[in-house]
């Protein structure tokens, strides 16, 4: 239960008790096999796309240049539903935290055009609010959408001053916006009271100001550029370099120009209630929260794909209406149907192409961050990333390449080195995994919660392939400490309490440790530790003179984020 709110997955910034809330049942449920978690996130696509054509008629619904609505709903829910950028998210199981965001901030939106009765619909707004900011941090732009939707179908006539429009806005939907300031000052309680503080600190050091909103300038446009052109750097990694936002030129000043327009326009296209204007400000709100305008950037990646999720539903959703209420010339009029149909054609197929192409590079863990290396030879993420995949794969000799490249060119890797550590305690070679575990022992990156603890449980383990169990379970100890729920560090403490004689302690902790591990380690740990007891049933001086077998010695897991962020 403590998981649902901190501390899942080592996070210290996130707090998505929902989200971590259905993984914990699917896990349940599925034994943690990922074939029907797939089916999970294939099916909160479908309904998402479902609710997205639904969006879209409900928008249009309330304008009368609206018509042919089964085109409406085919253009969505085609558009949204065979997005390339949506292959992250579909793919990829970490990602159904973006899934269930969208899925209830799609339900609020739908709820807030359609239901009448202004308690009812208040209410249902709210609870669909909460349940999206429990998946999500990025409904936090939930609001400002319901407020630029009202703006189009509760501000009467266009002819009414602005002054007259908000009064009425505020006098037909006052009672939902109370309930989500409401709603949203009760998920902050509970944020704070999960993680102790609103925002956590990190160890960055932000851009000054002017680089930071070149930065944001930058994603914006990138983001935009996704809707059309979602093929153009596709990858889990984009580890651009914050340095190029502190240099101006004509390119960051063309740039900024553009960013600008678009919001500009986006402004005084919805003052004069044009639906282009909602689309922009829609999407532009949904994007806020990964432009990196407030806070620090908690990723090593600037942007991902996943990311602009909830801004396509949006922009999929509000684009038949808006295309419906352009102005043109009636020589070009005739010619629009059959234009459309072309580039729909074509985009389409263009789509299907992409998502062929890129599906399996997120089905294994090797494809994708093999697909991450080849897009950046150089990223140190993204090696570190394969080398993990590489030991889950058991292809130590893989690993080993990418370790001696990274220890050749002196580059610096925390994980790296306690993966290459984990290598030679696997190999049975405490003196080697020493060098490595030397080689960041002073780094910076050391000091994380995880990492902290993953170079104590190796220490520990060198200690006890070096027949120093007093050493080895102080050690592992020290390391529970740090999270109790980590099994590795207790299955180590139990081996270092059975080669000192007690094996009544050393069969408690592995008891409790064991079913904190998958179905199939556990059955190998059952297995090593009875193997364990029956060597020192066979060896009574076992614990004063002889060495613990290397065969029944628990290894350490490989140590990686697994992400393409740090969301995973």
């Amino acid at each position: 239960m403590p998981l649902l709110f901190r501390g899942f997955n080592n996070w210290t910034i996130y707090f998505r008790p929902l989200g971590v809330a259905l993984f914990t049942l699917q896990v349940r449920l599925f034994d943690a096999q990922p074939g029907p978690m797939h089916l999970v996130s294939l099916a909160l696509h479908l309904v998402n796309t479902l609710l997205v054509g639904t969006f879209a008629l409900q928008i249009g619904k309330h304008d009368p240049v609206q018509k042919h609505r089964l085109g409406v709903l085919c253009i969505s829910t085609l558009l949204y539903g065979l997005h390339p950028l949506l292959v992250e998210p579909v793919v990829w199981i970490g990602c159904q935290f973006e899934l269930t965001a969208t899925l209830f901030m799609l339900l609020g939106w739908i709820a807030n055009i359609d239901m009448a009765r202004p308690g009812l619909r208040a209410l249902i707004v709210a609870i669909c609010f909460f349940l999206a900011a429990a998946s999500k941090e990025s409904a936090a732009a939930f609001p400002f959408v319901i407020v630029t939707l009202d703006w189009f179908i509760r501000t009467g006539p266009n002819n009414s001053s602005i002054s007259a429009r908000i009064r009425k806005l505020l006098t037909h939907n006052w009672l939902t916006y109370a309930a989500i300031v409401l709603t949203g000052l009760a998920y902050l309680t509970i944020r704070h009271g999960a993680l102790g503080v609103l925002v956590p600190a990190v160890d960055t050091h932000p851009l000054p100001l002017w680089a930071r909103l070149q930065e944001s300038a930058f994603l914006y446009l990138r983001y935009w550029r996704m809707f059309f052109w979602p093929t153009m750097g596709m990858g889990p990694l984009h580890p651009i370099p914050s340095q190029q936002f502190l240099h101006f030129n004509a390119s960051t000043a063309l740039q900024d120009t553009g960013a600008a327009c678009i919001l500009i326009m986006g402004i005084l296209l919805t003052l004069r209630r044009r639906h282009f204007g909602g689309l922009i400000l829609g999407v532009t709100f949904s994007l806020l929260p990964v432009l990196h305008l407030i806070g620090p950037n908690f990723d090593a990646s600037l942007y991902h794909e996943r990311y602009a999720m909830t801004a396509l539903a949006l922009a999929c959703a509000w684009l038949p209406t808006s295309l419906q209420q352009m102005s043109v010339p009636p020589s070009v009029h005739r010619l629009l149907p059959l234009a459309g149909k072309l580039i729909l054609s074509a985009w389409l197929i263009l789509a299907v192409i992409t998502i062929r192409v890129t599906a399996p590079l997120w089905s294994t863990q090797i494809n994708l961050w093999t697909w991450a290396v080849q897009n950046d030879p150089t990223s140190i993420n993204a090696r570190d990333e394969l080398i993990s995949a590489y030991m889950e794969q058991g292809d130590d000799a893989s690993a080993w390449k990418l370790i001696d490249e990274i220890v050749k060119n002196h580059e610096q890797c925390v994980t790296c080195m306690l993966n290459a550590a984990t290598l030679s305690i696997g190999e049975g070679n405490p003196q080697r995994a020493s060098f490595f575990l030397q080689k960041v022992k002073d780094l910076p990156e050391l000091n994380s919660r995880s990492n902290f603890r993953t170079y104590l449980t190796l220490i520990a383990q060198i200690e006890v392939l070096q027949d120093h169990y007093k050493q080895a379970e102080a050690v592992a100890r020290t390391a529970i400490a740090l999270d109790n729920l980590d099994p590795q560090p207790q299955l180590v403490l139990a081996v270092a309490l059975a080669m000192q004689g007690q094996i009544t302690a050393a069969v408690q902790v592995e008891d409790a440790a064991t079913p904190l591990l998958t179905k199939d380690k556990q059955v190998k740990e059952r297995q090593k530790f009875e193997a364990l007891k029956d060597y020192l049933r066979t060896h009574p001086a076992a614990n004063q003179t002889l060495r613990a077998p290397s065969s029944v010695v628990p290894h350490p897991q490989s140590t990686g984020n697994h992400s393409g962020g740090h969301e995973g």
